[in-house]
């Protein structure tokens, strides 16, 4: 009977250390789950913390930008326009003009276009009342239902100075529904 109870003994022995184990697992699980919090809450406190920084420095520019007054454009003259400013200048499309050639037209008003055929592709320019503006092609095709124009080219194309590739797309429609039927296709 000695060794039952010896045995009984080692059991229960094993028994305690194994809920000590888990006690002691448990307690570490506890400690590691409460600094996460911690580590958690100060997280979210410097999150709000940059966040309240963020707003008051939108605040800040946005005060600049609306205490900063508007210089207009006439008090400075020499101020150098992008493509963009010149082909959004208001003009009269009743007065303004479209042509093309190898010089720029004398006397020109604001908002008349002119393409530069001296140079492949050729190159569409916008009066702004002060210079000619290089614009892109692709923002307006007007120039491209010029009669004169599209003949012109025409003959480039059919002589073979110019290549299709050249023209822009409303260019190849106009050129396309001048030419015959042979010269369509010795293309």
């Amino acid at each position: 009977m000695d060794r039952k109870v010896q045995a009984k003994e080692l059991e229960v022995q094993a028994q305690e250390t194994k809920t000590q184990e888990l006690e002691t697992a448990l307690t570490q699980t506890e400690l590691d789950l409460a600094n996460a919090v911690l580590v958690i809450q100060e997280k979210e406190s410097k999150l709000t913390e940059l966040e309240s920084e963020r707003d008051q420095a939108i605040e800040v520019v946005t005060e600049l930008i609306n205490e900063t007054p508007l210089v207009p454009q006439s008090i400075i003259p020499n101020l150098a326009l992008t493509e963009l400013d010149a082909d959004n200048i208001p003009t009269s499309t009743a007065s303004s003009q479209a042509g093309f050639g190898t010089k720029f037209p004398p006397n020109p008003q604001k908002g008349d276009m002119f393409l530069r055929v001296d140079m492949l592709p050729n190159k569409l320019y916008k009066w702004n009342g002060q210079k000619w503006i290089e614009v892109a092609k692709s923002t307006t095709d007007r120039y491209a239902y010029e009669e004169e124009y599209i003949k012109y080219i025409t003959d480039k194309i059919t002589s073979g100075e110019y290549d299709m590739d050249d023209l822009s797309k409303a260019e190849q429609e106009e050129v396309l529904l001048r030419l015959t039927h042979d010269q369509k296709r010795r293309l």
